[in-house]
């Protein structure tokens, strides 16, 4: 379907409070063809928006940002989940030029800008914006099948695993004692094997699994989420009787759930790659222009330079590390989730004297109402030991 067809077909609901202004825009949809007026639908209010997104199908939804109660975000949230496949265009002005960014983190295509709109700025934005939502519908239908892929070759391969782990320990309890040492030693090695590899089949499904549902970012406190995953790591860190010093965090925009696998790795490889002492780990941040940079400093075994690019790709591991468990996935899962929020990961290491892992995330969008501060109470340096 060519453009000029495309944008003839178009069924448009307009959201916009003032009746007036609402005339001019619809007045400006209708010259990029020669369709009736009855093409677009306005309505006032997100109340009436949504009881015609159940009644109707549209191509599209022009949606503008200066309604009451800043509810026009929260419909953008609604248009996600219950029409996934209609466009959003936002309307605002150059003093909300910030908001129309946050509709856009939240799902909008596109925004522009009231008073500056002509005709070949808007044929072009709608054009683009319905070609992008159609390459995400397309792009969503085959990352969930890849993903079923995934999850079904992830279950065929675990359960011979499980199976040679069983029969082996049958044969070692049934005649163990009958056999040579050197086969005996083999046999008992079986079921270490078998569970290193379903270690590593589950690593790389959920690898593969990173980020698909798309980020669900928000101004969250980085002090809650360190909390929630040193209480998840809570054995392994009394177990080797390493200290937590956690310094004074900015808030960062991401996504909660992500932030918690980044430290969730970043904390285990600290507590795991030590030798002859104690793990001593401390997390701190500083800001730089419009990011925070995170900083989670150890005294483990530290990491060769030629292998501190190496060790961010998949199933790739450093040399002095193969005393250790682990499948090479942990810090590939850091790189693809940071990267994932625009930001950049790096170690910085001094031969044995520890590392250093730091990455950059989005401050926080400033919002027109605030939270109060100290709405997270917490003592900003604690000791795990």
């Amino acid at each position: 379907m060519n453009v000029d067809n495309q944008l003839e077909k178009l069924k448009v609901l307009l959201v916009k409070a003032k009746t007036e202004r609402a005339k001019r825009v619809i007045a400006q949809l209708n010259e990029i063809s020669n369709s009736k007026n009855d093409r677009v639908t306005h309505v006032t209010s997100t109340d009436e928006a949504r009881d015609c997104l159940k009644k109707d199908n549209y191509s599209v939804v022009f949606l503008d940002l200066s309604l009451p109660d800043n509810s026009a975000l929260a419909l953008i949230t609604v248009i996600q989940k219950t029409s996934p496949a209609i466009p959003i265009i936002v309307l605002s002005t150059w003093e909300n030029e910030a908001l129309c960014y946050t509709a856009i983190q939240k799902g909008a295509q596109d925004y522009l800008i009231k008073g500056e709109i002509s005709k070949p700025l808007l044929s072009r934005t709608i054009f683009h914006s319905l070609e992008r939502k159609r390459q995400l519908q397309s792009l969503a239908l085959q990352i969930d099948n890849l993903q079923a892929f995934a999850r079904a070759a992830s279950h065929d391969l675990k359960a011979p695993l499980g199976n040679i782990k069983m029969i082996s320990e049958i044969v070692i309890e049934e005649a163990g004692n009958q056999m040579e040492s050197s086969v005996r030693e083999m046999l008992h090695s079986l079921p270490s094997i078998a569970g290193r590899l379903k270690k590593l089949i589950d690593d790389l499904l959920e690898f593969s699994m990173l980020g698909h549902k798309g980020l669900h970012r928000e101004q969250i406190s980085l002090d809650k989420v360190l909390n929630s995953v040193c209480q998840l790591l809570e054995m392994q860190i009394r177990d080797q009787n390493a200290t937590i010093d956690i310094g004074q965090l900015d808030n960062v925009y991401a996504d909660p759930d992500l932030m918690a696998t980044v430290f969730q790795n970043l904390i285990g490889n600290s507590c795991k790659y030590v030798k002859d002492h104690a793990p001593v780990i401390r997390i701190s941040t500083k800001n730089e222009d419009q990011f925070v940079v995170v900083m989670v400093e150890d005294n483990g075994i530290g990491i060769p330079e030629k292998e501190q690019q190496r060790i961010f790709n998949p199933l790739v591991r450093a040399v002095n590390t193969c005393d250790y468990e682990g499948t090479g996935l942990g810090l590939a899962m850091v790189k693809k989730i940071i990267e994932a929020h625009q930001g950049k990961v790096w170690v910085e290491s001094s031969g044995n004297k520890g590392s250093t892992f730091c990455f950059t995330l989005p401050k926080p969008i400033p919002q027109t109402h605030h939270k109060p501060q100290g709405q997270f109470e917490m003592n900003h340096t604690r000791l795990l030991d």
